[in-house]
C-alpha cells in the first residue's frame, strides 16, 4: 500500500514538473516569435535601398518665388537631406540646383519634402530653430541624374 502511495506521488511530482517545462517552453516559444515579427519589419539597421553618403554640397532650392542657399547634410541618387532654418510642410514641391565639386554645370531635379524633424536643442549650433528635411528628387533630367549617379558612384573610389 505505501509502494502503491510512492508511485501516485511519484507520477504528480513527475506530471508537475512536465507541465512546469512545458508552459515555460511555450512563453520562450511566444516571446522568440515576438522579437523575431519585429525583426521581420525593422531590425534598426538602414531601410533605404540606396545608401546615402555624407557629402557636403552647396544646394539652392526654390519654392514658390523664394530661393535659399543651403548646404547638403547627406545625398543618394534618389535624395537629399538639407538643414533648414524654416520648417517646410510634407509633399511641399521645391525646383533644386546642386553644385558638384570640380564641375561647372549644376545638377537640376524637382524635390519633395518626404520628411521633416526638428534639430534637438544639443544638436543646434545657432540659436535658431533648424530642421532636417529629407527631399525625395523627381523630375530629373537623365543628364543631370547620370551625372550625380556618376558623382556619387566614384567618392568611395576617392576616399581609398
Amino acid at each position: 500500500m505505501i509502494l502503491l502511495f510512492i508511485e501516485i506521488l511519484l507520477v504528480v511530482v513527475l506530471a508537475m514538473i512536465l507541465s512546469t517545462v512545458f508552459i515555460d517552453e511555450r512563453k520562450n516559444r511566444l516571446r522568440n516569435m515576438r522579437s523575431t515579427t519585429l525583426a521581420g519589419y525593422w531590425d534598426g539597421g538602414e531601410r533605404r535601398s540606396i545608401t546615402r553618403l555624407n557629402i557636403t554640397l552647396e544646394v539652392k532650392y526654390f519654392r514658390n518665388n523664394h530661393s535659399s542657399n543651403v548646404r547638403s547634410m547627406d545625398i543618394s541618387a534618389r535624395g537629399v537631406r538639407l538643414l533648414l532654418d524654416e520648417k517646410l510642410e510634407k509633399e511641399t514641391v521645391l525646383r533644386l540646383e546642386i553644385r558638384l565639386p570640380d564641375q561647372a554645370q549644376i545638377v537640376r531635379s524637382g524635390g519633395k519634402v518626404v520628411w521633416v524633424e526638428e534639430l534637438a536643442e544639443d544638436e543646434k549650433v545657432a540659436p535658431k530653430r533648424l530642421f532636417n528635411t529629407g527631399i525625395e528628387f523627381f523630375n530629373f533630367p537623365d543628364t543631370d541624374s547620370k551625372r550625380l549617379f556618376d558623382f556619387l558612384h566614384d567618392i568611395p573610389s576617392k576616399k581609398r
